[in-house]
């Protein structure tokens, strides 16, 4: 029976996601005072002991209101973009679209080096210049995923409700909003977990005394890589699929925008 390169190669790359997820959960249990894999006896200390760091909970906490404030904003430019971009009579649309998408084609290093030259002259290292930095970056996942479900929506039912007398405030909340929420929510998704993750432009922006998690994880693992470590990226992995998996659950996001 010839055995299909397709199926292979997909466990392959389940294996390559996987594969690391696992250890770093194995390692979080550890009873040695350094990251193993197989994990040496089981122990939940390494947890208590990444809760109790003041370090690893501020950056944490740091991540957080930074990816909430960057998605938030990003949500609001990125829909509105890609309702212009989605215009067939846009005014330099092929322009305004390479410009929204750029920074997917920059490495995040080149962006984090240009954005702190100029931050440091704007006096912009702090938690506000983060957030900016951020919604660079997630700005063009949420115009990508807003225009794939404008593409396949048809238009004449917001002209229809503009003719009947709906005023475009009310042809956006009750007509386009709802066709594009799957959109919406994806771009808000990927935005979040991006902003929330990234360490290339948080390592140039941060300021020593107030860093985001993924850069206090990356410091520890160069000079300290207790399981505490572990622990806390452990904490990070389940909580972020458990966010995905209720908002699936409950809104069938990558459903609704595939299909």
């Amino acid at each position: 029976m010839k055995l299909s390169v397709i199926p292979l190669l997909a466990w392959i790359t389940y294996a390559i996601i996987v594969v690391p997820i696992i250890m770093v959960l194995g390692a979080s249990f550890t009873e040695t005072r350094f990251i193993t894999f197989p994990p040496a006896g089981f122990t939940l200390d390494w947890y208590s002991a990444a809760i109790a760091d003041r370090a690893l909970m501020g950056g944490l906490w740091l991540s957080t209101t930074v990816a909430l404030a960057s998605v938030l904003i990003s949500v609001c430019l990125g829909t509105a973009a890609a309702l212009y971009l989605s215009r067939p009579r846009a005014f330099l649309r092929g322009l305004l679209s390479s410009f929204f998408l750029a920074p997917l084609n920059v490495p995040s290093v080149m962006t984090a080096f240009a954005l702190l030259l100029a931050f440091t002259q704007w006096h912009l290292i702090n938690w506000y210049g983060l957030v900016i930095a951020h919604v660079i970056l997630t700005l063009p996942y949420i115009v990508r995923s807003v225009l794939v479900s404008l593409a396949g929506q048809d238009q004449s039912i917001e002209r229809a409700a503009s003719i009947l007398g709906a005023s475009p405030f009310r042809v956006f909340w009750l007509i386009t909003l709802p066709l594009i929420r799957p959109g919406v929510l994806a771009g808000a998704t990927f935005a979040f977990l991006i902003s929330f993750n990234n360490v290339p432009v948080s390592v140039f922006i941060s300021t020593p005394g107030s860093a985001p998690l993924p850069v206090v994880l990356f410091n520890r693992m160069q000079w300290l890589a207790e399981p505490s470590v572990a622990a806390a990226a452990a904490l990070t992995i389940v909580a972020t699929i458990t966010v995905m998996l209720i908002l699936e659950q409950r809104f069938s996001i990558y459903r609704s925008m595939f299909r």
